[in-house]
């Protein structure tokens, strides 16, 4: 009978003991979230909920070759895949876009080089709407296709954009600079089918002009970055801070993620590297500024910017390239993944930043330096169904 009590007694400690470690384990992790202004506000520790995750990577498909005219890549600005499986390449170097479907198989040719209706000076990124309607970015320019491929029409935008995404009723959300007294400011903007601004979603200091009247960009320079969000909207980080705001397609805030990430102070190396190289680039523009001038027109922050790319995966989730010391020169990329609903799920590694993640699939361009061949290669994550949303019941 004692011993029968002593050993309940033991399971119960055990169970208890079990109990407040995994309670405090999880409250460790748990991200919490606020609303202000009717915007749900998900702050999230510096460890993510399921700590680190590695991708189980299957190279499935290689595109690419010489020997056949439709395979032949030159320069491949972008690729996405859409919902059918269904691979579109935009090879700039070649003025067009390849469609290849889920075999890799040629399917047809989108575009071509000229000024003329669907034809392209500078292509360099694409992007679908709800209606499976393609668009092609230019500097000013958005040409839009229907599902078939068939063009139908150019936007004209009367300022230069960065990255952009179309709602599937005529209007896009647009990056871009915006001027101001002494810099030139980052900002969203919503434009409608005439290239017209409708809004101004939000404005972020950009660089600062020097007195010469030059901005000089640099790896750490602040920046916008911004990918569409499926049918929700758009998702965009102004990357001197770790915060990304999830915007509808009106133009409204809905969710704002945070995370609490140390600052990382930039050291002389990085200092000297960066100003270096641009010192460098301006010798070889036939700029005759003395290096103490670069270094002022460098405008160096005092931390380095967190992130420098978003990607999204169909189901919603958040892929967020950390920005690498300008010394590393390792392959690996560091990616933090956020649920949809802006849970901080995992952090990851990958051997290459892919240019699209969509249903199980990454997709990488690779150049050979020995032959000189450009490819497309999709990498199955075998692991794919194990991958949390981090959806909270």
């Amino acid at each position: 009978m004692k011993k029968s009590v002593y050993s309940s007694l033991i399971l119960f400690i055990s169970f208890f003991i079990t109990l407040v470690l995994s309670g405090k384990q999880e409250a460790k992790f748990n991200s919490k979230i606020e609303e202000k202004n009717r915007v749900k506000i998900v702050k999230n520790p510096e460890e993510s909920r399921y700590g680190e995750i590695e991708f189980d990577l299957e190279r499935d498909l290689v595109i690419g070759s010489d020997d056949d005219e439709r395979y032949t890549l030159l320069r491949v600005w972008d690729i996405k895949a859409d919902d059918r499986g269904n691979i579109y390449v935009l090879d700039s170097g070649a003025y067009r876009i390849q469609k290849y479907d889920r075999e890799g198989k040629y399917v047809q040719t989108i575009g071509r080089q000229g000024q003329g209706p669907g034809e392209f000076e500078r292509p360099i990124n694409l992007h679908f709407d709800k209606n499976r309607n393609l668009y092609v970015a230019e500097m000013r320019k958005i040409h839009m296709f229907d599902p078939e491929g068939e063009f139908l029409k150019t936007i004209t935008i009367p300022f230069f954009y960065m990255d952009f995404a179309a709602d599937g009723t005529g209007n896009f959300f647009v990056t871009g600079h915006v001027r101001a007294d002494s810099a030139q400011n980052l900002g969203v903007l919503l434009i409608n089918s005439q290239g017209e601004i409708v809004k101004k979603i939000a404005e972020f200091p950009g660089v600062p002009r020097h007195r010469t009247g030059v901005t000089l960009s640099h790896e750490y320079s602040p920046s916008l970055r911004f990918s569409a969000l499926g049918d929700v909207g758009i998702i965009y980080g102004y990357n001197p801070e770790y915060k990304l705001y999830c915007t509808n397609w009106s133009g409204k805030n809905v969710l704002i993620i945070e995370k609490d990430e140390p600052y990382r102070s930039i050291s002389r190396g990085e200092k000297n590297k960066i100003i270096d190289d641009a010192f460098r680039n301006a010798a070889s523009a036939e700029s005759e500024w003395p290096r103490n001038v670069v270094e002022k027109m460098a405008n160096l922050p005092k931390h380095r910017p967190f992130f420098d790319r978003i990607l999204v995966d169909e189901k919603g989730r958040l892929y967020v390239r950390k920005l690498k010391s300008v010394l590393d020169e390792s392959r690996d990329e560091d990616f933090d993944i956020f649920g949809s609903n802006g849970n901080f799920l995992y952090s990851t590694k990958l051997p290459f930043t892919p240019l699209d993640i969509k249903y199980g699939c990454l997709y990488q361009t690779n150049y050979s330096e020995k032959t000189g061949e450009v490819q497309v290669v999709r990498w199955k994550i075998r692991n794919w169904k194990h991958i949390k949303e981090g959806i909270q019941k």
